[in-house]
């Protein structure tokens, strides 16, 4: 008996190891899934959901019933008053280079971020409203932040159809001009959104992740235990939402969406892990459309005069053709020629006669551009 002893207190030393190891590795992936459950911008933290007052705009309070039958908190944004910096930028273009076209818009939806959805929204909405373009943003949370969890547009992308028709009540219009426009979250969710909604009849799609799997894995350091956290983070997330990192992925909602709907990939993070140039391409390469664009943000890699730039695709063949991005200076700059995109694209694609025959993504070696 006494021979087995220590081979008892071997066992139970393992075990014991065992079990703090994986308590360990369960805390570890609660601390990995919290920020994907619930992203939180605290950068308006403490803020009320509505700003009294934002310089430049006139903010006309609303709500709608969202998919799963809670209301959601919504705002549209008009042009008033003294003028912000940022309409100013877009105003003092216009006085150059008119776009006189963008009155047929009727409304941009505009989706940044899940929590505070209705002030990460603004800067954009200042920039599009100094165009003249009406501007709708709402809270993907849900009205007194009821929806606990995030799904990454995977279920709140079906608040967009509703929100569509509570606007086509209050335009007195058959069928109102609308066009999407995300950031991060937001660009994530237009794509889900427009793959299934017919009346979003254009995209801008600003640092979109490919997937939510692929963004997740990047943001993790290389381990072998890598691929058991991330079961281990599907398992969590399944348990606390309903969904696994493989539902969310943009780029398949991409591909199914008309070839008739143009389309505006932008990326501005070219090395953020969570969405980097790559998911930008991979995203642009999926898309049927006919008019469809990618832009970048110029950098140290390209000469000083260029305007473009040929970018391999991720995991490309050889006979692959690079794909061919517009480069943009800054920010602002980008923003400005978003205006003149809808003005000379997206506007005159409602002219254009529909295609009816589908289209196939670039994805083949000898694909061209």
């Amino acid at each position: 008996m006494t021979f087995f002893r220590p081979i008892r207190i071997l066992l139970l030393a393992m075990l014991t190891a065992l079990v703090i190891g994986g308590v360990h590795l369960w805390n570890y992936v609660a601390d990995m899934t919290e920020p994907v459950l619930v992203p939180i911008n605290r950068s308006y933290a403490g803020y009320s959901t509505v700003p009294q007052k934002v310089l430049g705009l006139k903010l006309e309070q609303f709500s709608f019933t969202g998919w799963d039958g809670g209301e959601v908190l919504a705002v549209i944004a008009q042009k008033d008053g003294e003028e912000s910096s940022r309409q100013l930028s877009v105003t003092g273009d216009l006085t150059q280079h008119k776009a006189e076209r963008l009155g047929m818009i009727d409304y941009a939806l505009i989706c940044v971020d899940w929590d505070h959805g209705i002030r990460s929204a603004l800067p954009l909405a200042e920039s599009l409203t100094a165009a003249g373009i009406t501007c709708v943003l709402w809270e993907p949370r849900g009205a007194g932040n009821r929806r606990p969890h995030c799904t990454h547009g995977l279920k709140e992308s079906a608040d967009v159809p509703l929100l569509i028709d509570e606007l086509t009540r209050r335009s007195g219009k058959e069928s109102p001009v609308i066009v999407g426009v995300g950031q991060g979250y937001g660009a994530g969710l237009m794509l889900q959104a427009a793959a299934n909604e017919p009346r979003l009849a254009g995209i801008i799609s600003i640092d979109a992740y490919a997937s939510l799997r692929e963004s997740i894995t990047r943001t993790m350091p290389d381990s072998l235990l890598t691929l058991a956290t991330l079961s281990l983070m599907d398992l969590r997330i399944n348990s606390s939402v309903g969904f696994e990192c493989f539902d969310v992925a943009p780029v398949e909602s991409a591909a199914k969406l008309d070839r008739n709907t143009p389309v505006l990939i932008v990326n501005l993070a070219q090395d953020n892990p969570i969405s980097n140039i790559n998911d930008a391409v991979t995203i642009y390469r999926q898309l049927p459309s006919d008019k469809r664009e990618l832009w970048t943000m110029h950098d140290h890699r390209d000469h000083p005069d260029a305007t473009t730039r040929s970018i391999m695709p991720p995991g490309a063949a050889e006979r692959t053709k690079p794909v061919v991005a517009t480069l943009h200076k800054d920010e602002d700059s980008a923003v400005i020629a978003m205006v003149h995109w809808l003005n000379d694209t997206f506007v005159s694609a409602l002219d254009t006669p529909h295609v009816h025959v589908p289209a196939k993504p670039l994805l083949t070696s000898d694909c061209q551009l």
